[in-house]
Protein backbone atom coordinates (compact mmCIF):
# COMPACT_ATOMS: atom_id res chain seq x y z
CA UNK A 1 0.00 0.00 0.00
CA UNK A 2 3.19 2.40 0.87
CA UNK A 3 4.27 1.38 -2.55
CA UNK A 4 0.85 2.62 -4.04
CA UNK A 5 0.71 5.64 -2.70
CA UNK A 6 4.31 6.77 -3.63
CA UNK A 7 3.92 6.11 -7.43
CA UNK A 8 0.50 8.01 -7.13
CA UNK A 9 2.15 11.09 -5.33
CA UNK A 10 4.97 10.75 -7.45
CA UNK A 11 2.53 11.55 -10.80
CA UNK A 12 0.55 13.79 -8.59
CA UNK A 13 3.94 15.75 -8.47
CA UNK A 14 4.18 15.84 -11.94
CA UNK A 15 1.09 16.69 -12.58
CA UNK A 16 1.55 19.61 -10.95
CA UNK A 17 3.83 20.87 -12.68
CA UNK A 18 1.37 21.01 -15.72
CA UNK A 19 -0.75 24.07 -14.97
CA UNK A 20 -2.21 23.42 -18.35
CA UNK A 21 -3.38 20.11 -16.91
CA UNK A 22 -5.54 21.57 -14.31
CA UNK A 23 -7.17 23.89 -16.93
CA UNK A 24 -8.38 21.32 -18.78
CA UNK A 25 -9.46 19.36 -15.88
CA UNK A 26 -11.61 21.67 -14.35
CA UNK A 27 -12.18 24.44 -16.55
CA UNK A 28 -13.51 23.22 -19.88
CA UNK A 29 -15.89 21.07 -18.17
CA UNK A 30 -16.86 23.81 -15.93
CA UNK A 31 -17.61 26.28 -18.77
CA UNK A 32 -19.15 23.72 -20.53
CA UNK A 33 -21.91 23.45 -18.00
CA UNK A 34 -22.44 27.02 -17.88
CA UNK A 35 -23.21 27.18 -21.59
CA UNK A 36 -25.50 24.46 -20.81
CA UNK A 37 -26.96 26.05 -17.99
CA UNK A 38 -27.44 29.51 -20.57
CA UNK A 39 -29.03 27.06 -23.34
CA UNK A 40 -31.47 24.60 -21.52
CA UNK A 41 -32.18 27.51 -18.64
CA UNK A 42 -35.21 28.87 -20.36
CA UNK A 43 -36.22 25.38 -21.76
CA UNK A 44 -37.54 21.96 -19.89
CA UNK A 45 -38.09 18.89 -21.33
CA UNK A 46 -41.26 18.31 -18.95
CA UNK A 47 -43.62 17.31 -21.37
CA UNK A 48 -46.47 19.78 -22.13
CA UNK A 49 -50.09 18.57 -23.30
CA UNK A 50 -49.67 17.56 -27.06
CA UNK A 51 -52.54 16.31 -29.36
CA UNK A 52 -52.54 12.76 -30.55
CA UNK A 53 -55.26 11.98 -33.55
CA UNK A 54 -56.92 8.75 -33.43
CA UNK A 55 -59.37 6.53 -35.28
CA UNK A 56 -60.89 3.15 -35.12
CA UNK A 57 -62.91 1.10 -37.07
CA UNK A 58 -62.86 -1.30 -34.33
CA UNK A 59 -66.71 -2.85 -33.43
CA UNK A 60 -67.09 -5.62 -30.56
CA UNK A 61 -70.27 -7.52 -29.74
CA UNK A 62 -70.37 -6.24 -26.34
CA UNK A 63 -67.53 -3.93 -26.08
CA UNK A 64 -64.71 -2.31 -27.99
CA UNK A 65 -61.19 -2.17 -26.92
CA UNK A 66 -60.77 0.46 -29.28
CA UNK A 67 -63.16 2.83 -27.29
CA UNK A 68 -61.93 1.27 -24.09
CA UNK A 69 -58.37 2.28 -25.42
CA UNK A 70 -59.76 5.80 -26.19
CA UNK A 71 -62.23 7.04 -23.54
CA UNK A 72 -60.42 5.03 -20.40
CA UNK A 73 -56.54 4.40 -20.87
CA UNK A 74 -55.73 7.83 -22.74
CA UNK A 75 -58.28 9.81 -19.89
CA UNK A 76 -56.35 7.69 -16.60
CA UNK A 77 -53.95 9.75 -14.37
CA UNK A 78 -51.71 11.70 -15.25
CA UNK A 79 -52.69 10.88 -19.37
CA UNK A 80 -55.72 12.60 -19.41
CA UNK A 81 -53.89 15.94 -18.11
CA UNK A 82 -50.60 15.45 -21.26
CA UNK A 83 -52.43 14.24 -24.28
CA UNK A 84 -55.45 15.89 -25.91
CA UNK A 85 -57.48 13.10 -27.86
CA UNK A 86 -58.47 14.39 -31.28
CA UNK A 87 -60.47 12.06 -32.68
CA UNK A 88 -60.77 11.86 -36.92
CA UNK A 89 -63.04 10.42 -39.09
CA UNK A 90 -60.25 8.30 -41.86
CA UNK A 91 -57.34 7.13 -42.10
CA UNK A 92 -55.81 9.67 -44.15
CA UNK A 93 -56.67 12.45 -42.18
CA UNK A 94 -55.19 11.24 -38.86
CA UNK A 95 -52.10 10.55 -41.12
CA UNK A 96 -52.07 14.14 -42.34
CA UNK A 97 -52.54 16.06 -38.63
CA UNK A 98 -49.05 14.35 -38.23
CA UNK A 99 -47.47 15.02 -41.25
CA UNK A 100 -48.66 19.35 -40.59
CA UNK A 101 -47.76 19.22 -37.48
CA UNK A 102 -50.93 19.50 -35.88
CA UNK A 103 -50.57 16.52 -33.42
CA UNK A 104 -48.03 14.31 -32.39
CA UNK A 105 -48.92 10.77 -33.26
CA UNK A 106 -51.70 8.88 -34.78
CA UNK A 107 -53.60 5.89 -34.00
CA UNK A 108 -55.71 3.53 -35.58
CA UNK A 109 -57.81 0.66 -34.02
CA UNK A 110 -58.61 -1.93 -37.24
CA UNK A 111 -61.60 -3.32 -37.46
CA UNK A 112 -62.00 -6.97 -35.76
CA UNK A 113 -59.37 -5.61 -32.84
CA UNK A 114 -61.42 -6.68 -30.54
CA UNK A 115 -63.08 -9.98 -31.89
CA UNK A 116 -59.26 -10.80 -32.95
CA UNK A 117 -57.94 -10.39 -29.35
CA UNK A 118 -60.71 -12.27 -27.92
CA UNK A 119 -60.45 -15.17 -30.12
CA UNK A 120 -56.56 -14.99 -29.57
CA UNK A 121 -56.10 -14.00 -33.49
CA UNK A 122 -53.12 -12.03 -34.91
CA UNK A 123 -54.28 -8.07 -34.90
CA UNK A 124 -51.89 -4.57 -34.45
CA UNK A 125 -52.55 -1.00 -33.81
CA UNK A 126 -51.25 1.50 -36.60
CA UNK A 127 -48.92 4.04 -35.17
CA UNK A 128 -47.61 7.38 -37.02
CA UNK A 129 -45.22 9.61 -34.83
CA UNK A 130 -43.31 12.98 -35.86
CA UNK A 131 -39.84 12.05 -35.66
CA UNK A 132 -39.66 15.53 -34.46
CA UNK A 133 -41.32 15.04 -31.34
CA UNK A 134 -39.51 11.69 -29.89
CA UNK A 135 -40.45 11.79 -26.59
CA UNK A 136 -44.37 12.40 -27.33
CA UNK A 137 -43.89 9.46 -29.13
CA UNK A 138 -42.16 7.00 -26.92
CA UNK A 139 -44.95 7.54 -24.01
CA UNK A 140 -47.70 6.70 -26.62
CA UNK A 141 -45.17 3.72 -27.79
CA UNK A 142 -45.25 2.77 -23.84
CA UNK A 143 -48.84 3.11 -22.94
CA UNK A 144 -49.81 0.76 -26.25
CA UNK A 145 -47.46 -1.54 -25.40
CA UNK A 146 -48.91 -1.67 -21.82
CA UNK A 147 -52.36 -2.02 -23.51
CA UNK A 148 -51.84 -4.81 -26.34
CA UNK A 149 -50.39 -6.96 -23.14
CA UNK A 150 -53.25 -5.92 -21.25
CA UNK A 151 -56.32 -6.73 -23.32
CA UNK A 152 -54.38 -9.95 -24.16
CA UNK A 153 -54.98 -10.68 -20.06
CA UNK A 154 -57.99 -9.58 -19.68
CA UNK A 155 -59.77 -11.44 -22.63
CA UNK A 156 -58.32 -14.95 -20.82
CA UNK A 157 -59.31 -13.47 -17.40
CA UNK A 158 -62.90 -12.66 -18.88
CA UNK A 159 -63.14 -16.01 -20.39
CA UNK A 160 -62.94 -17.63 -17.48
CA UNK A 161 -64.77 -15.15 -15.27
CA UNK A 162 -68.03 -15.91 -17.47
CA UNK A 163 -67.56 -18.99 -17.28
CA UNK A 164 -68.32 -18.75 -13.56
CA UNK A 165 -71.37 -16.61 -14.28
CA UNK A 166 -73.18 -19.87 -16.34
CA UNK A 167 -72.48 -22.26 -18.95
CA UNK A 168 -74.00 -21.18 -22.13
CA UNK A 169 -77.07 -18.72 -22.88
CA UNK A 170 -76.20 -14.98 -23.24
CA UNK A 171 -74.44 -12.80 -21.41
CA UNK A 172 -76.27 -9.07 -20.93
CA UNK A 173 -74.10 -6.47 -22.25
CA UNK A 174 -73.91 -4.37 -18.84
CA UNK A 175 -72.66 -7.11 -17.35
CA UNK A 176 -70.39 -7.91 -19.56
CA UNK A 177 -68.59 -4.22 -19.50
CA UNK A 178 -69.05 -4.61 -15.65
CA UNK A 179 -66.34 -7.39 -15.83
CA UNK A 180 -64.07 -5.70 -18.37
CA UNK A 181 -64.30 -2.00 -15.85
CA UNK A 182 -63.28 -4.29 -13.12
CA UNK A 183 -60.58 -6.20 -14.93
CA UNK A 184 -58.93 -3.33 -15.92
CA UNK A 185 -59.56 -1.07 -12.79
CA UNK A 186 -57.65 -4.12 -10.38
CA UNK A 187 -54.26 -4.37 -10.48
CA UNK A 188 -54.47 -7.88 -8.62
CA UNK A 189 -56.96 -9.26 -11.84
CA UNK A 190 -54.86 -8.11 -15.33
CA UNK A 191 -51.80 -6.08 -16.20
CA UNK A 192 -51.52 -3.26 -15.37
CA UNK A 193 -51.19 -0.29 -18.17
CA UNK A 194 -48.06 1.84 -17.68
CA UNK A 195 -48.65 5.86 -17.62
CA UNK A 196 -45.43 6.77 -18.47
CA UNK A 197 -42.23 5.16 -18.35
CA UNK A 198 -41.40 5.98 -15.01
CA UNK A 199 -42.78 5.50 -11.01
CA UNK A 200 -44.68 8.07 -9.48
CA UNK A 201 -42.06 8.99 -7.43
CA UNK A 202 -38.86 9.12 -9.88
CA UNK A 203 -38.12 12.51 -10.44
CA UNK A 204 -37.78 13.66 -14.18
CA UNK A 205 -34.48 14.78 -16.30
CA UNK A 206 -34.33 17.88 -18.03
CA UNK A 207 -32.05 18.59 -21.04
CA UNK A 208 -29.60 20.71 -18.92
CA UNK A 209 -29.12 17.53 -16.25
CA UNK A 210 -28.89 14.75 -18.61
CA UNK A 211 -26.05 16.64 -20.88
CA UNK A 212 -24.55 18.09 -17.85
CA UNK A 213 -23.99 14.35 -17.02
CA UNK A 214 -23.07 13.12 -20.85
CA UNK A 215 -20.68 15.83 -20.89
CA UNK A 216 -18.71 15.00 -17.86
CA UNK A 217 -18.46 11.39 -19.10
CA UNK A 218 -17.43 12.39 -21.85
CA UNK A 219 -14.66 14.51 -20.70
CA UNK A 220 -13.87 11.58 -18.60
CA UNK A 221 -12.25 9.90 -21.43
CA UNK A 222 -10.67 12.72 -22.63
CA UNK A 223 -8.93 13.09 -19.08
CA UNK A 224 -7.78 9.59 -18.97
CA UNK A 225 -6.03 9.76 -22.37
CA UNK A 226 -4.25 12.79 -20.85
CA UNK A 227 -3.07 11.05 -18.40
CA UNK A 228 -1.48 7.82 -19.77
CA UNK A 229 0.57 10.43 -21.96
CA UNK A 230 2.93 10.64 -18.75
CA UNK A 231 3.44 6.73 -19.31
CA UNK A 232 5.06 8.26 -22.63
CA UNK A 233 7.29 10.75 -20.95
CA UNK A 234 8.11 8.33 -18.11
CA UNK A 235 9.86 6.19 -20.94
CA UNK A 236 11.37 9.74 -22.44
CA UNK A 237 12.58 10.78 -19.39
CA UNK A 238 14.21 7.47 -17.85
CA UNK A 239 11.98 7.71 -14.81
CA UNK A 240 10.22 4.67 -15.83
CA UNK A 241 13.82 3.03 -15.79
CA UNK A 242 14.39 4.39 -12.28
CA UNK A 243 10.91 2.49 -10.66
CA UNK A 244 12.25 -0.77 -12.64
CA UNK A 245 14.86 -0.50 -10.11
CA UNK A 246 12.73 -0.40 -7.13
CA UNK A 247 11.29 -3.32 -5.91
CA UNK A 248 7.80 -1.96 -7.20
CA UNK A 249 5.45 -5.15 -8.61
CA UNK A 250 3.56 -4.77 -12.20
CA UNK A 251 -0.32 -4.86 -9.75
CA UNK A 252 0.95 -1.90 -7.89
CA UNK A 253 2.62 0.30 -11.36
CA UNK A 254 -1.07 -0.28 -12.82
CA UNK A 255 -2.78 0.13 -9.86
CA UNK A 256 -0.66 3.53 -8.89
CA UNK A 257 -1.41 4.52 -12.71
CA UNK A 258 -5.48 3.66 -12.34
CA UNK A 259 -5.21 5.84 -8.87
CA UNK A 260 -4.30 9.16 -10.56
CA UNK A 261 -7.23 8.58 -13.02
CA UNK A 262 -9.74 7.98 -10.49
CA UNK A 263 -8.45 10.93 -8.94
CA UNK A 264 -8.68 13.59 -11.51
CA UNK A 265 -12.34 12.24 -12.80
CA UNK A 266 -13.11 12.61 -8.83
CA UNK A 267 -12.03 16.40 -9.34
CA UNK A 268 -13.41 17.03 -12.59
CA UNK A 269 -17.07 15.40 -11.36
CA UNK A 270 -16.31 17.33 -8.21
CA UNK A 271 -16.14 20.39 -9.81
CA UNK A 272 -19.28 20.27 -12.52
CA UNK A 273 -21.27 19.15 -9.29
CA UNK A 274 -20.64 22.18 -7.86
CA UNK A 275 -20.53 24.95 -10.25
CA UNK A 276 -23.92 23.36 -11.52
CA UNK A 277 -25.09 23.63 -8.15
CA UNK A 278 -23.84 27.30 -7.32
CA UNK A 279 -25.26 28.65 -10.51
CA UNK A 280 -28.12 26.81 -11.36
CA UNK A 281 -28.98 24.73 -7.90
CA UNK A 282 -28.91 21.64 -9.86
CA UNK A 283 -29.37 18.56 -7.59
CA UNK A 284 -27.65 15.59 -8.10
CA UNK A 285 -29.38 13.15 -6.23
CA UNK A 286 -27.36 11.01 -3.35
CA UNK A 287 -23.75 11.80 -3.38
CA UNK A 288 -22.39 8.69 -1.77
CA UNK A 289 -23.51 6.84 -4.73
CA UNK A 290 -22.61 9.53 -7.26
CA UNK A 291 -19.14 9.10 -6.04
CA UNK A 292 -19.82 5.34 -5.93
CA UNK A 293 -20.15 5.17 -9.24
CA UNK A 294 -17.40 7.91 -10.53
CA UNK A 295 -15.16 5.73 -8.74
CA UNK A 296 -16.15 2.43 -10.26
CA UNK A 297 -16.51 3.58 -13.84
CA UNK A 298 -13.17 5.50 -13.68
CA UNK A 299 -11.43 2.51 -12.73
CA UNK A 300 -13.13 0.89 -15.68
CA UNK A 301 -12.77 3.21 -18.30
CA UNK A 302 -9.34 4.14 -16.85
CA UNK A 303 -8.32 0.57 -16.86
CA UNK A 304 -8.98 0.82 -20.64
CA UNK A 305 -7.22 3.52 -21.34
CA UNK A 306 -4.07 2.62 -19.95
CA UNK A 307 -3.95 -0.46 -21.74
CA UNK A 308 -3.37 1.46 -25.06
CA UNK A 309 -1.36 4.23 -22.74
CA UNK A 310 1.27 1.37 -22.24
CA UNK A 311 1.10 -0.39 -25.88
CA UNK A 312 1.75 3.09 -27.96
CA UNK A 313 5.28 3.89 -28.91
CA UNK A 314 4.86 7.48 -28.35
CA UNK A 315 2.79 10.44 -27.76
CA UNK A 316 1.35 10.26 -31.43
CA UNK A 317 0.14 6.52 -30.98
CA UNK A 318 -1.66 7.80 -28.10
CA UNK A 319 -3.17 10.55 -29.83
CA UNK A 320 -4.27 8.56 -32.68
CA UNK A 321 -6.67 6.47 -30.48
CA UNK A 322 -7.82 9.20 -28.40
CA UNK A 323 -10.32 10.83 -31.09
CA UNK A 324 -11.99 7.58 -32.75
CA UNK A 325 -12.52 6.30 -28.95
CA UNK A 326 -13.69 9.73 -28.11
CA UNK A 327 -16.08 10.10 -30.39
CA UNK A 328 -17.09 6.71 -31.03
CA UNK A 329 -17.48 5.87 -27.33
CA UNK A 330 -19.43 9.34 -26.63
CA UNK A 331 -22.18 8.65 -29.72
CA UNK A 332 -22.48 4.85 -28.38
CA UNK A 333 -22.73 5.95 -24.84
CA UNK A 334 -25.68 8.98 -25.19
CA UNK A 335 -23.37 11.42 -24.82
CA UNK A 336 -24.35 13.18 -27.77
CA UNK A 337 -27.78 11.62 -28.53
CA UNK A 338 -29.97 10.46 -25.88
CA UNK A 339 -30.24 6.83 -24.88
CA UNK A 340 -33.82 6.44 -26.47
CA UNK A 341 -32.80 8.36 -29.85
CA UNK A 342 -30.34 5.18 -30.87
CA UNK A 343 -31.28 2.55 -33.28
CA UNK A 344 -32.66 -0.51 -31.20
CA UNK A 345 -29.21 -2.04 -32.35
CA UNK A 346 -26.81 0.52 -30.54
CA UNK A 347 -28.97 0.78 -27.53
CA UNK A 348 -27.91 -2.84 -26.93
CA UNK A 349 -24.37 -1.11 -27.26
CA UNK A 350 -25.10 1.72 -25.00
CA UNK A 351 -26.09 -0.45 -22.51
CA UNK A 352 -22.62 -2.26 -22.71
CA UNK A 353 -19.41 0.03 -22.95
CA UNK A 354 -18.70 1.76 -19.78
CA UNK A 355 -19.81 5.10 -20.63
CA UNK A 356 -22.97 4.25 -21.32
CA UNK A 357 -23.13 2.03 -18.09
CA UNK A 358 -22.18 5.25 -16.09
CA UNK A 359 -24.86 7.54 -17.41
CA UNK A 360 -27.26 5.14 -17.41
CA UNK A 361 -26.65 4.57 -13.29
CA UNK A 362 -25.97 8.63 -12.74
CA UNK A 363 -29.27 9.44 -14.01
CA UNK A 364 -30.83 6.28 -12.07
CA UNK A 365 -29.55 7.74 -9.05
CA UNK A 366 -30.19 11.66 -10.23
CA UNK A 367 -34.22 9.76 -10.54
CA UNK A 368 -34.02 8.71 -7.30
CA UNK A 369 -32.81 5.38 -7.39
CA UNK A 370 -30.39 3.89 -4.99
CA UNK A 371 -27.44 1.23 -5.20
CA UNK A 372 -29.76 -1.58 -5.05
CA UNK A 373 -30.97 -0.34 -8.59
CA UNK A 374 -27.67 -0.21 -10.69
CA UNK A 375 -25.37 -2.27 -8.54
CA UNK A 376 -25.86 -4.82 -11.82
CA UNK A 377 -23.56 -2.16 -13.99
CA UNK A 378 -21.57 -1.52 -11.05
CA UNK A 379 -20.62 -4.84 -10.75
CA UNK A 380 -20.39 -5.06 -14.67
CA UNK A 381 -17.76 -2.21 -14.65
CA UNK A 382 -15.45 -3.57 -12.17
CA UNK A 383 -15.45 -6.72 -14.21
CA UNK A 384 -14.23 -4.90 -17.09
CA UNK A 385 -11.82 -3.00 -14.98
CA UNK A 386 -10.43 -5.89 -13.68
CA UNK A 387 -10.13 -7.79 -17.17
CA UNK A 388 -8.40 -4.82 -18.04
CA UNK A 389 -5.64 -4.92 -15.07
CA UNK A 390 -4.53 -8.14 -15.33
CA UNK A 391 -4.09 -7.36 -19.41
CA UNK A 392 -2.14 -3.96 -17.97
CA UNK A 393 -0.31 -5.76 -15.88
CA UNK A 394 1.04 -8.62 -18.68
CA UNK A 395 1.46 -5.46 -21.24
CA UNK A 396 3.44 -4.16 -18.57
CA UNK A 397 5.59 -7.13 -18.14
CA UNK A 398 6.57 -7.49 -21.54
CA UNK A 399 7.94 -4.23 -21.79
CA UNK A 400 10.39 -4.77 -18.98
CA UNK A 401 11.44 -7.76 -20.61
CA UNK A 402 12.09 -5.50 -23.40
Amino acid sequence: MRTLLRLFFLDFKLLAKNKWFYVKLIFFPSLLILILGSVFSDSSSKIEAFDVAFYTTDAGDAISFGDVLKDQVFKQGELKDTLHIKEVSSYDEGKSLVNDGKAAVFVYIPKHFTKNVIENKKTRIDFIGDNNKPIEKQIIQTVLSGFTKSVNTMSVEQQKVLGLIGDGGSIPKDKIEKIIKYIAEHDDMSVDIPKTGTGKKTVPIDSMQYYSIAMVVMFSIMTAFVLVHNIVDERGNHTLFRIRTTPVLNVQYVLGKLCGIVFAILMQMAAVIFISFIVFRMNWGNLFDIFVITVVYAFAIGSMVLCWGLIAKDHTSVSSMSSPILYIFSFLGGSFVTKSELPESFQIIQEIIPNGKAINSYLKVKQGAGISWIYVDLLELLAIGMIFVFINMFVFRRKKVA
